[in-house]
């Protein structure tokens, strides 16, 4: 029912059909038994409800392309769920993965039996096989058989699900609305086929189809069903406990974690499935399938031994932008020792916040727009001031420009005393973020004009602001260590673009200005440059002078 998972990944040319396969074959049996559920819940109603419902769902589902179609979409399906017990490496798994795989392997158990008693006696003894047989053979004697199915089934499905949308951002809007359905869908399943059950054995009378001959036929057919695929799955638990145990004994690697153990692993087993092995915290969203990346690690030293990143590794890292030495942990099976770090936090990382997390919680290059803001003459005025007043002018202050600022699109990056870093164009492209930090910059103009009218009593002077703006590349990332308070969990911009910025800020004080506009950031916004505005200025660790513009007043950039 889920996407690709990590096991699949060395066989590249079919990689990412049979991730497709295991979604699409997924789909459409949870298709099935959720339109077969629904059915069940018109005992509700009436037994003839039932019945006719059910005339119009085996129209399709037991039409040649219908039984085709199911027939081939169950094979598949759990071909893969057993080549993925298989290829699994690692026992450990998170408690939520253990029951999708132990009740998708448990379900032919209980499902062989049923089928043996509808479908295959309808087509092999003309046996109809409608709600009133039914229910008359399984209530109350198989009640339990038909209660645990239910259960294997949809739980097994809706995990399914969960696992392969959870990541997405819509999922949070429709996640409350989606547990009461996948609640409601089985208990009202379990209640028509009960209701069914008890209205059929008072009001109906039943003849048994079966002659004598093919009931035991049946019954034998049934029992060969069952232990033929318990012997099957003791095979398969078998070979794989063998493949644990020669694992310890064949030729292994070390894994040093950095701030952490060094341990040995099988070659064969995935980063992650090590980590999960040697009780590590590792951060995996998505249980190991390739899609959320919250697993990946930075490596250290021993990369260009390793195997190279299959091609669905590869568009995961395209798409955060990931370094060279970055890889996700569900997807390599190193080959030889190994160093790594892994660059997100096991404890915090959930599903919800995926999204943000991966494009900046282990850094990333981006062209952005920084604002630099300081409040002048600030120092010297308060020290006329109470505590009291410095701090009320203060977060006045710093509270007014940080609305400004959001509400043109910028990000606060921090506050530095009196002023104000801001970051634009994270989201959204340069020319569009330029334009976002220039009116940014007027609105401040204009609420500073404000807040000196409102505070006109409190101020012993007026308060002037500087206001610097400059583009080009910059790291973004997640600077600090994370901590219940929230520390190192803002966005932070780092970089000769932040050094640049800051210097224009402050020669405002040089060019007698409120707002100082770096060439760039002008280019950027499709601005026209005001040769009447222009300055050169020095920046620091720069050979050649920076063009600037100055405004007096930051109000006066156009729309």
């Amino acid at each position: 029912m889920t996407g690709k998972t990590g096991y699949w990944a060395d066989m590249k040319p079919g990689a990412e059909t049979i991730h497709k396969l295991r979604i699409f074959t997924g789909l459409i049996l949870f298709t099935f038994a959720t339109t077969h559920l629904l059915n069940h819940a018109l005992g509700l109603v009436s037994i003839d409800v039932m019945s006719s419902v059910r005339e119009v769902r085996i129209a399709i589902t037991r039409s040649w392309p219908g039984t085709a179609i199911l027939l081939s979409a169950a094979i598949i399906h759990m071909v893969l769920g057993l080549g993925r017990f298989l290829q699994r490496r690692g026992w450990k798994m998170k408690l939520i993965e253990a029951v999708q795989l132990g009740f998708g392997l448990l379900i032919p158990l209980l499902l062989a039996r049923h089928v043996l008693g509808t479908r295959v006696a309808h087509e092999m003894f003309g046996v109809d096989d409608n709600y009133i047989y039914a229910l008359f053979v399984m209530w109350p004697g198989s009640a339990i058989n038909q209660f645990l199915l239910i259960v294997l089934v949809w739980v097994h499905g809706c995990i399914g699900i969960y696992m392969w949308v959870r990541t997405r951002r819509w999922f949070l809007q429709v996640s409350l609305y989606a547990l009461g359905l996948a609640i409601l869908v089985p208990v009202l399943a379990f209640s028509g086929f009960s209701v069914g059950g008890r209205i059929v054995r008072t009001l109906y009378e039943f003849k048994n189809p079966y002659t004598t001959e093919q009931f035991v036929l049946l019954k034998s057919w049934m029992d060969y069903a069952l232990w033929g695929y318990a012997l099957l799955l003791a095979v398969f638990v078998m070979f794989r406990i063998m493949q644990t145990i020669w694992g310890r004994y064949k030729q292994a690697i070390t894994i040093d974690y950095f701030n952490g153990p060094t341990v040995r692993a099988a070659v064969g087993m995935t980063l992650l499935e090590t980590s999960q092995t040697n009780n590590i915290p590792h951060a995996s969203i998505c249980g190991g399938k390739a899609r959320c990346s919250t697993c990946r690690v930075r490596v250290l030293s021993g990369l260009d031994d390793q195997p190279p990143a299959s091609e669905t590794e590869q568009r995961v890292l395209k798409r955060i932008g990931a370094t060279d030495n970055v890889r996700l942990a569900c997807q390599l099976r190193p080959c030889a020792n190994l160093a790594i770090v892994p660059l997100l936090p096991a404890q915090k990382t959930k599903a919800e916040n995926v999204q943000t997390l991966d494009k900046y919680f282990w850094g990333v290059e981006q062209e952005v727009t920084l604002l630099f803001a300081d409040l002048r003459g600030f120092t010297k005025m308060s020290e006329d001031q109470l505590p009291y007043d410095v701090v009320f002018l203060l977060n006045q202050f710093l509270g007014s420009m940080s609305e400004a600022i959001e509400d043109s699109g910028g990000y606060i990056d921090k506050f530095m005393g009196d002023g104000i870093m801001a970051i634009f164009g994270m989201d959204r492209p340069v020319g569009q973020g330029a334009k976002d930090a220039l009116m940014a910059a007027r609105a401040m103009s204009g609420v500073l004009d404000s807040l000196n009218m409102s505070l006109a009593d409190e101020l012993p002077s007026r308060l002037n602001i500087g206001i610097g703006l400059h583009t080009g590349d910059a790291i973004l990332g997640r600077i600090g260590v994370a901590s219940a308070s929230g520390a190192g969990e803002r966005i932070t911009a780092l970089g000769d673009t932040v050094n640049t910025a800051s210097r224009l800020e402050s020669s405002t004080k040089d060019l007698n200005a409120q707002l100082v506009v770096s060439e760039q950031t002008l280019t950027a916004a499709n601005y026209p440059l005001p040769s009447d505005l222009e300055h050169s200025i020095t920046v620091k660790g720069k050979a050649k002078p920076l063009r600037v513009f100055a405004w007096k007043k930051a109000t006066l950039i156009s729309s």
